[in-house]
């Protein structure tokens, strides 16, 4: 049985493939096995795998079904103690597992890693240090678009991005897979602050390295994108902040939101925050519901929460543009 499981969605990613699955055969680390979660992909992704790589284990989906269940999927035939996600379009350094499962090893207290993701084109430029989360309720890449330099240092932060982490199998036995109702978009912010409300900490380690080349699925002009993320992080908000954060946040959450249909609106999508409010409430039971089952499980504190919530994330805003704009 290998320690950990590898899991790699894939939707038309066959031109990604032999970057990320052969720097996969590169690992100084070797007790893993590799799962390519196919969802239902038209282009020749399965065959190139099977001839190619043969020793990679493929789950062959027969819809469509987006991130979140496909990566499900492979968490629950996955038979490593570990499972580390990665996105298709990466390319990881060789010592990438090896740093992950010493973080873990050595970290009894920590339930989850995020590796530096850096910008595949531009070398000396972050991509995402793991997941921060600021007090007016948006999630964010940490050190997007900034000078690699800056972010060398291991520290404790809010979450992973589900495109190159790793987390212990008892964190899912414990709060459950990524919520399948999310589709795509916020699922691994979701994630993220469930186990933190349960007590899984989450480590960033600077010298767990991956490449993302960083292509999107979606069109950014996609209606379905806009209100599916602005429905998203709504539910994130509702199942995850404690009655206290709701109260306390509500005012700068509420100024953040109208900024966001504002842009919404003149980028011409007049009708994203008018489905999004639709489906919100169409699912207020269900959402009820979830958000019992996260406030259940809780075991940390108010004041361990605001350690980990970000209050400056403006000013890091202002800082990565203008890091941004020098670097090119």
């Amino acid at each position: 049985m290998p320690k950990i499981s590898v899991i790699i969605p894939n939707y038309n990613g066959r031109r990604f493939l032999e970057a990320c699955l052969s720097s996969l055969n590169k690992q100084t680390y070797t007790d893993f096995e590799t799962v390519l979660v196919d969802d239902a992909s038209t282009d020749d992704s399965l065959s190139f795998v099977q001839t190619h790589y043969p020793q990679t284990r493929i789950i062959a989906l027969k819809k469509n079904v987006g991130f979140a269940s496909a990566v499900n999927e492979g968490i629950r035939q996955a038979r490593g103690q570990y499972i580390a996600l990665l996105n298709n379009d990466t390319e990881t350094d060789k010592n990438w597992l090896l740093e992950l499962n010493q973080a873990l090893d050595c970290h009894r207290d920590v339930g989850f890693c995020a590796s530096l993701m850096i910008n595949y084109n531009h070398r000396n430029l972050v991509d995402c240090a793991g997941i921060g989360f600021s007090s007016w309720g948006r999630a964010y890449k940490r050190g997007e678009g900034e000078a690699v330099d800056y972010y060398k240092q291991p520290s404790f932060i809010f979450g992973a991005s589900a495109g190159a982490a790793i987390y212990r199998k008892v964190l899912f036995e414990r709060i459950g897979l990524f919520d399948e109702d999310f589709w795509a978009f916020f699922e691994d912010v979701d994630l993220s602050f469930r186990a933190q409300l349960a007590g899984f900490q989450c480590l960033y380690v600077p010298i767990a390295v991956v490449y993302h080349i960083g292509t999107a699925s979606h069109s950014r002009k996609s209606l379905k994108l806009h209100y599916t993320g602005y429905r998203n992080k709504q539910w994130v908000i509702f199942k995850n902040y404690p009655a206290y954060y709701l109260f306390k946040y509500y005012f700068k959450y509420g100024l953040s939101e109208i900024k966001t249909v504002l842009t919404d609106l003149k980028d011409g999508f007049f009708l994203s925050p008018f489905i999004a409010n639709w489906l919100i409430y169409k699912n207020i039971p269900k959402l009820f519901r979830k958000r019992m089952e996260v406030q259940r499980l809780r075991s940390v504190s108010i004041q361990y929460l605001d350690s980990i919530i970000d209050k400056s994330h403006d000013k890091l805003n202002k800082r990565s543009v203008t890091i941004t704009k020098k670097n090119f």
